[in-house]
């Protein structure tokens, strides 16, 4: 195998990497609707919920700005970090390129090489011709030669001998048979020379043949592989131009989002004073409800069902995290689809809020909010849209809504919390 062959069938590569994820089951847990519940757990439920977004909407505020900061800054440390793998990208795809040029310069040669060995052929066939012609030329001389002995040696030697003047010319006249007799063996010997040599000529002009056949089909279907490849990086590069650009506008995005954040921040700065009194009003409400309350039913523990079935990752835990000096829930985020996936009730309940909450403080997000019990409540937030109205009852699995990234989000996903007595909960103690 040469080596622009050799190069050729090193550029042809494929990779796919399939994940999957499933939730596990979930039992049906109590109904906040249940005849043994109240008028009051209703507006328990809504005053809790009133609490818990003002009280969510005050720690957001507080964070809004060093989340952004730090969400912008792990942003550009990704794009970096993106960047020097398209750099590779792009190293990669020039060196298969310039690979991709030395093969098209050896298939020329190779035609080349095709050319002259095709020439090299109708020479030799010329010659085959040429020395076939001589051949015959020389099979009808010895022939003559054969013919003519023959008939001379129909006359005896006595004969010659007796009608002969002399003894010396019938001598030269038998000498002169005899010589003749040693030219016709010599040029049989070269005749016999002469078609062993052209049985050689001929069949090295049909190996010849045969062979050049044989090249002819490979020069083909290199010549195919190469224009294949040349679209393979056509079309990569194309593929890398577009990501660049798309990676510019995420850039450009963020920051003009981190710039609303910080205007926002100032904005509710005066706000944030009026909800800590508000906030403050309210507990005492709900501390008085709470008297009043029946004790949760703990048979949700570890009952509730995920609200994103399917090919889906947790982006960030309750609790402390990098991202945050504390995050009051989950967030997850579908694999596929990227966007738009649907989002379930995590148990039955009762719909206590829905639209965009918030809107009033400045947060934009569309959630979901369900009351389970009279102090058990599940949040689902940054939709891009949802499906219920206050009052709806739903049960366990029934979609409410679709993943968005509306509000404050960077990017697609949903944040799912839980809330027990106006406070967050981890919502992995209530999950399978």
């Amino acid at each position: 195998m040469s080596i622009a062959t050799r190069r050729l069938a090193f550029l042809l590569a494929l990779l796919v990497l399939v994940v999957a994820m499933a939730p596990g089951s979930v039992r049906q847990p109590v109904r906040a609707d249940d005849p043994d519940v109240n008028d009051a757990i209703a507006a328990q439920a809504r005053m809790e919920a009133e609490l818990a977004r003002q009280r969510s909407q005050l720690d957001q505020l507080r964070r809004q700005q060093a989340d952004l900061t730090t969400s912008l800054a792990d942003l550009t440390d990704e794009l970096g970090s993106v960047g020097l793998e398209l750099d590779a990208a792009v190293q990669k795809l020039d060196l298969v390129t310039r690979n991709l040029e030395r093969s098209r310069a050896d298939l020329e040669r190779y035609r080349l090489q095709i050319k002259n060995f095709e020439a090299d052929l109708a020479s030799l066939a010329v010659d085959i011709r040429q020395t076939s012609d001589a051949l015959t030329a020389r099979e009808q001389l010895l022939e003559d030669h054969l013919k003519a002995a023959y008939e001379q040696s129909q006359t005896s030697i006595l004969e010659i001998l007796l009608s002969t003047e002399s003894f010396t010319k019938a001598s030269n006249q038998l000498s002169s048979m005899l010589t003749l007799s040693d030219e016709d063996k010599q040029l049989a010997d070269e005749i016999r020379g002469v078609r062993e040599r052209l049985k050689v000529r001929r069949q090295t002009l049909r190996d010849g043949r045969a062979s050049l056949a044989e090249l002819r089909d490979i020069e083909t279907q290199r010549s195919a592989d190469l224009e294949q490849q040349q679209a393979q990086v056509d079309a990569a590069r194309k593929e890398l131009e577009a990501y660049q650009s798309q990676l510019q506008e995420l850039q450009a995005q963020q920051q003009l989002e981190l710039a609303a954040a910080e205007a926002n921040a100032v904005q509710t700065a005066d706000l944030i004073s009026q909800q800590e009194r508000d906030l403050a009003a309210q507990n005492a409400l709900v501390d008085q409800l709470k008297e009043e309350a029946d004790k949760l039913d703990v048979a949700y523990r570890g009952r509730f069902e995920w609200p994103e079935h399917g090919d889906f990752y947790v982006t960030q835990e309750f609790g402390h995290t990098s991202f945050s000096s504390f995050h009051t829930g989950l967030d997850m985020a579908y694999r596929t689809p990227h966007c738009g996936g649907p989002i379930y009730a995590a148990a039955d309940g009762v719909v206590l809020a829905d639209g965009r909450p918030n809107l009033q403080w400045g947060d934009t997000a569309i959630g979901v909010v369900l009351g389970h019990s009279q102090r058990l409540q599940t949040w689902y937030w940054h939709m891009t849209r949802e499906i219920v109205n206050v009052g709806d009852t739903v049960v366990t699995g029934q979609i409410i809504g679709y993943e968005g990234a509306t509000g404050i989000a960077t990017g697609c996903h949903l944040h799912f919390q839980v809330m027990f007595d106006g406070r967050p909960a981890n919502p992995r103690n209530y999950l399978p």
